[in-house]
């Protein structure tokens, strides 16, 4: 008997407390109707510049397919010829633009309202930084360069060159005043349909499929090099992942000369 009631008054009093905050929220707000806009406007405008790690990763992959889309559609009108541009075994995922598009988003969406000029300004440079990094660092890892600009006027040790960067300019432009806007209105509309097993689904599924990535470039690397399978990994590897699908998927990669 004495629980029920105490759980009764405990209930009223939450209803009254909830009452007076009431109360005074709208007080508040008949009296200082400015500072109650000014701060809903700014909930507002904290809740639109809030990325999550999930809108990271839909992101990431969305710059990535379309990033692989433009450069083989690019290829195809230049050079005459489909090309894969996938930066993963498995599907058509450019690694390079997914990891560009999201940066970009981070760096540049508290500034996307500065100019056209700024903008493209900050992809040429930055775009260029990013481009010279991801071939050197790839280099580092497996022994391969995946472009080489050595052809073009204006480069810098065939890893960039100017003409590219004021793509990776023009991209940015693009990017934030028309591609990001488009995508984000797109992920607010279905935002409530993703389930959180999809996104981790997709977080599995895009981690296992660089890694094996990285363990078939690896290991192509290794093969061409003539070193023999050491496990049954590297043998798996050699089954599924041979000289003639890796050089498919990689049509452009050119192995580098190990000193010594």
């Amino acid at each position: 008997m004495l629980e029920q009631l105490n759980q009764r008054l405990g209930e009223r009093s939450d209803t009254l407390r909830r009452r007076i905050v009431l109360y005074i929220e709208k007080r508040i707000q008949y009296a200082y109707p400015a500072a109650a806009r000014q701060e809903q406007t700014a909930l507002r405008k904290g809740e639109k510049n809030f990325l999550s790690v999930s809108d990271l990763l839909w992101l990431f992959v969305i710059g990535a397919f379309l990033g692989d889309m433009v450069e083989t559609v690019f290829c195809r009108v230049t050079a005459g010829v489909w090309m894969s541009r996938s930066s993963l075994v498995w599907g058509p995922f450019s690694v390079v633009w997914g990891l560009a598009l999201v940066l970009a988003t981070v760096l540049l969406r508290q500034e996307k309202d500065r100019s056209d000029r700024y903008l493209f300004a900050f992809g040429t440079v930055m775009g260029g930084v990013y481009e010279y990094v991801c071939s050197a660092v790839t280099e580092l890892l497996f022994g391969t360069v995946f472009w080489d600009y050595s052809k073009f006027k204006f480069n810098l040790g065939g890893r960039i060159n100017l003409l590219y960067c004021f793509f990776w300019g023009i991209a940015a432009v693009i990017w934030m005043r028309y591609g990001y806007p488009l995508v984000l209105r797109g992920m607010e509309k279905v935002r409530s349909r993703v389930r959180p097993w999809m996104t981790a689904l997709l977080a599995v599924f895009m981690a296992v499929n660089m890694l094996t990535s990285a363990l078939a470039l690896a290991r192509y690397d290794a093969r061409t090099s003539g070193e023999a399978p050491k496990s049954s990994i590297d043998m798996l590897l050699d089954a599924h992942f041979d000289d003639a699908r890796m050089e498919r998927i990689y049509p452009n990669a050119k192995k580098v000369a190990k000193a010594g």
